[in-house]
């Protein structure tokens, strides 16, 4: 043995006994001349010198027996996937002759299963002895090596022994000693191994041979490995164990000694050698296969992590290496268990111990790496052994959780325990490096402060950065581990590792972080450029601004960065910066805000959210106001001044001096985007700023497109706070420009503002011209009549009646109240007093009674300055009166004249002296029809119905109609209210209805 490998004892040896006799060995296998054995699907699978299979099963009972052969069974194979077995013995004659069973179908009186294909086995005439052979699991192909060196492939569906054809397909002079077929997709490649050489051959394609090696190996020193994939041939040779691919020889293993047979075992390469070193390599194939060769020591290889599980010898109670003990018969591999059955018919098991068991035996010997290759080979016991190299990271990548051998103890937890126990181990000698390479292993598993707080105590900044980052390359890393690694890199001052971090190897800004608590910790470390960079790339655009404008004062580039923004963001960005942005770069920012919030875009950038952003600064938000309604126009319309209003105007205009000059029409946009809650007063808290530009504007009326338009809402706050502003300055020159562009604001149509509200602000600031235009807008004109009144402005109280006074005659009457109170008796007052009565008597407002009545209150007021008024008035009052007693006498005479005519037709006879017809004023001929109004008809001109006189009828049906109408009338108040209405006199149309009876009940019609 070379002092490379590493020996252990990770196997338990247990000598099987009888299960009926347990202190006697097994009585079945006493008697037995084993000649083959193979193992599967449960069962130890045994071939005698006398031609019978015999079935084992896991209690080591003999399950059943069958005669294969007349002769000795020399080979048996149980398939992996079909419940088959394949043998080959010898016939009567000695010649090898291949078999396929299917053991499902077992005669349950001879307990021999169903014989599927038999065939002879034979080079021409001559007869030589099976050395190897091997088959596909498929069954589709088998190989079988004779000692003359021939091997014959037999082709077709063998297990139903149809369609099958047998082939030479290599011939040469050495033995054949190991065959094996390796599927790679749809070609199949045969290995085979002589004596001499090791060599392939394409058997799915012309059975291409290539040679692989010009040395062989011994009968029972060539097995294939057992994963499916990518299967190698394992040779096994005095100085070493050579494994070989289709392309040619792998990697190798010293294993110096003289081998008898390999066999696999839970990733083992269990190898039976002689006791003591040959001193010459066996020749003699065939004479092993008569008697077993002398090997009497088994060792168990792990080739991937090269060590010795188990080594020892058999039949000897404790019996050690340098002795040669009992030789071993054969090795099989069955039920994770090694069956060993020595010369003198003894059975043992060997048993591998548990993982833990395996832990703690390395623990003790502080072999960690090996700890760490065992537990990641438990998912691939059966591995291609050319893959016996690498390092941690593969390791680890390769059994992060993908595990997909269910019987396997493996988990990846207990890796991660080795690798931080190994780590401790490394710490604790104060191999820093070393130990935090173990650690690192454990990320996403191991809780990162056990691992952090061993580095901050050890002040090994440069490994806990190490450990940081990769915790960041993971994506486990939390805020505080970015807080952490950042503070390292900035402490070493290792701006590369800083800016690789931040920006990622390739510049890109890949960020596996918490972006905020890097920007942070960059903007606390002084790193500003990576702060901006980072908020930039990650959209914190909270952050960037903040930076910009808390630390770095770059206020251009802020309001650059802001105009890049979605109208969304750039309102949040606003709110908390907007205020301080406007007080260093007021025009740009207004600018910026005028297309933020005519933007189609920014549905939720409504003018009125950024009114407080210019607390302090009236004019600027005048200006932004004012460009926002601008920007938004469509179409202009000339401004409608009342007359009221043009004389207020003419009469200020001499103390406006040039200011009026210099003025221009405010622009009023009519159709803007939408706002969210409404101001009560926003411009209550923006002070008085100096004055500046006057804005060049212009009056408009509503657009009609809405892109981009504003709503009525948030027009309308817009209007009242540019009035509020407007009227809220202090300055003589300042005002006088303002109030002007008030007024154009409350004329045009278009803007929206709160009437009431803008009425309560004309009165504080006493602007009366927006006084006279909103009363005249609100109808009140009493209150227009008032503000006159208030002013004592005759002319204006005057023009105010007469213009208002026929749709509100009250005017007039509050006019004589007001002149009448005047102690002054000015001509002007005289003259307008007059005036007012022409008006009053013109319009019959007032009884001459009232009249005095109201002049009475004023002692001033002489009766020479109504004369005039009151003898019009008495010598109309007295023609009126003489006119109704003369229709009142009509009347009278009218109706006595009628109650005459029906008392003479209640008492009287009535004659009848009409000779000609009233309707064809043809003479009379009977049958004639006489009415009382003294026209008579013939019967023949009266209609069939004509109850009636046609002459009369028209007259009486006005009548009637009249009353029916009356009568329908009569609880319909509501037409009544309507009359009342709109009659000019009321007390007539009121008189008019008493004539006609209102509360008479109405007559009911018969029944």
């Amino acid at each position: 043995m070379t002092l490379q490998w590493r020996q252990f004892n990770f196997v338990d040896r247990y000598a099987v006994s009888d299960p009926l006799e347990p202190t006697q060995p097994i009585q079945w296998l006493q008697n037995l001349d084993i000649v083959s054995w193979t193992s599967g699907r449960g069962h130890l699978c045994f071939g005698d010198a006398s031609g019978n299979v015999h079935m084992v099963d896991h209690s080591m009972a003999l399950a059943y027996a069958f005669q294969a052969y007349p002769k000795r069974v020399t080979h048996l194979k149980m398939l992996k996937h079909k419940n088959v077995l394949v043998t080959i013995g010898d016939d009567e004659g000695s010649i090898p002759t291949l078999k396929v069973w299917n053991m499902d179908k077992i005669d349950k009186s001879t307990k021999s299963p169903f014989l599927s294909r038999s065939s002879k086995l034979q080079y021409g005439n001559k007869v030589f002895p099976v050395t190897a052979f091997a088959a596909l699991e498929n069954m589709t192909q088998i190989a079988v090596g004779m000692e003359n060196g021939v091997v014959i492939l037999v082709r077709g569906d063998i297990s139903r022994d149809r369609f099958t054809k047998q082939k030479i397909i290599h011939e040469g002079s050495e033995c054949i000693t190991g065959l094996g077929f390796r599927e790679d997709g749809k070609s199949t490649v045969l290995f085979i191994a002589t004596l001499a050489k090791v060599l392939t051959c394409l058997t799915s394609n012309k059975d291409i041979k290539q040679i692989l090696d010009e040395h062989g190996c011994d009968v029972g020193c060539a097995i294939l490995t057992t994963t499916e994939e990518n299967q190698e041939m394992v040779i096994g040779r005095r100085e070493a164990v050579y494994l070989y691919g289709p392309d040619g020889r792998g990697p190798c293993f010293i294993i110096d000694d003289d081998k008898v047979s390999m066999t696999w075992f839970r990733g083992y390469l269990a190898v039976v050698s002689v006791g003591t070193r040959s001193t010459g390599a066996s020749s003699a194939a065939v004479a092993a296969l008569g008697e077993t060769a002398t090997g009497t020591v088994l060792t168990l290889y792990d080739l991937r992590n090269k060590y010795i599980a188990y080594t020892g010898t058999f039949g000897h109670s404790g019996a050690g290496l340098e002795e040669r003990g009992v030789p071993i018969l054969c090795v099989l591999s069955e039920w994770n268990e090694l069956m060993v059955i020595t010369k003198d018919k003894k059975l043992f098991r060997l048993e591998d111990k548990d993982l833990s068991t395996k832990l703690d035996i390395l623990f003790k010997k502080n072999m960690y790496t090996l700890a760490i290759n065992i537990v990641t080979s438990q998912t691939h016991l059966s591995v291609p052994m050319s893959q016996t190299e690498g390092d941690q990271n593969s390791v680890v990548a390769a059994t992060n959780g993908n595990s997909t051998n269910d019987s396997s103890e493996y988990d990846y937890g207990t890796i991660v325990e080795i690798y931080k126990r190994y780590g401790d181990h490394l710490y604790a000698k104060g191999e820093y490096d070393a130990a935090m390479q173990q650690y690192l292993m454990t990320a996403g598993q191991l809780e990162p402060s056990y691992v952090i707080r061993k580095f901050l105590d050890a002040q090994r900044i440069h490994n806990l950065t190490a450990y940081l980052s990769r915790l960041h390359e993971l994506g486990l890393a939390g805020p505080d581990h970015t807080t952490l690694l950042l503070n390292c890199y900035t402490k070493l001052r290792d701006a590369r590792k800083l800016y690789e971090f931040v920006r990622g190897p390739e510049g890109n800004g890949g960020a596996n972080f918490d972006i905020e608590t890097a920007i942070r910790v960059c903007r606390q470390a002084g790193y500003f450029d990576h702060a901006l960079w980072l908020a930039e790339k990650h959209g914190q655009h909270d952050l960037y601004m903040a930076i910009q404008v808390e630390d770095l004062k770059d206020y251009s580039l802020t309001v650059e960065y802001l105009a890049s923004l979605s109208p969304t963001e750039a309102v949040r960005a606003f709110k908390r910066y907007g205020t301080m942005l406007i007080k260093e770069m007021p025009a740009e920012v207004t600018d910026l805000l005028v297309k933020l919030c005519t933007s189609a875009a920014a549905a939720n950038a409504s003018p009125e959210r950024f009114i407080h952003l210019f607390v302090g600064r009236a004019e600027s938000c005048i200006e932004f106001l004012e460009k926002v309604l601008d920007s938004t126009t469509n179409s202009v319309s000339p401004t409608v001044v009342s007359p009221a209003l043009a004389r207020h105007a003419s009469r200020d205009s001499a103390a406006s001096g040039q200011d009026a000059k210099n003025k221009r029409p405010v622009t009023i946009a009519s159709d803007l985007p939408g706002g969210l809650a409404r101001s009560s007063s926003p411009s209550a808290f923006i002070a008085s700023a100096p004055a500046s530009a006057v804005m060049t504007t212009s009056v408009v009326t509503p657009g009609t497109d809405t892109n981009g338009a504003l709503n009525s809402e948030s027009l309308r706050v817009i209007s009242n706070t540019l009035l509020e502003l407007y009227l809220d300055s202090s300055e003589e020159s300042v005002n006088r420009n303002r109030e002007i562009r008030a007024m154009k604001l409350l004329q045009n149509p278009a803007s929206n503002y709160d009437v009431d509200h803008a009425l309560v602000l004309c009165e504080m600031h006493a602007f009366a011209p927006g006084i006279l235009f909103l009363y005249e807008k609100m109808g009140m004109n009493s209150g227009i009549l008032q503000h006159y009144i208030d002013n004592s402005d005759v002319s204006g109280i005057i023009a105010t009646c007469e213009k208002y006074g026929d749709k509100d005659p009250s005017l007039w009457t509050r006019a004589l109240g007001h002149f009448a109170e005047q102690s002054s008796a000015s001509t002007n007052a005289v003259v307008a007093l007059t005036q007012v009565l022409e008006q009053i008597d013109k319009k019959n407002l007032l009884q001459p009674l009232g009249v005095v009545q109201i002049l009475a209150r004023n002692s001033s007021v002489t009766l020479g300055m109504v004369k005039e008024y009151l003898i019009m008035r008495i010598e109309n009052e007295k023609r009126l009166i003489d006119e109704d007693q003369k229709i009142i006498r009509a009347y009278k005479d009218e109706t006595d004249r009628m109650r005459a005519q029906i008392e003479e037709y209640k008492t009287s006879p009535i004659i009848f002296q009409v000779t000609r017809c009233s309707s064809c004023s043809a003479p009379l001929e009977l049958p004639t029809v006489h009415f009382l109004c003294k026209h008579s008809y013939h019967q023949r001109c009266l209609g069939d119905a004509d109850m009636e006189c046609p002459r009369c009828a028209p007259d009486h049906r006005v009548v009637k109609e009249l009353v029916a109408t009356q009568m329908a009338n009569h609880g319909k108040h509501d037409v009544f209210l309507r009359q009342l209405e709109r009659a000019d006199d009321k007390f007539a149309l009121i008189a008019d209805y008493f004539s006609k009876s209102p509360f008479a009940i109405p007559s009911k019609a018969p029944a």
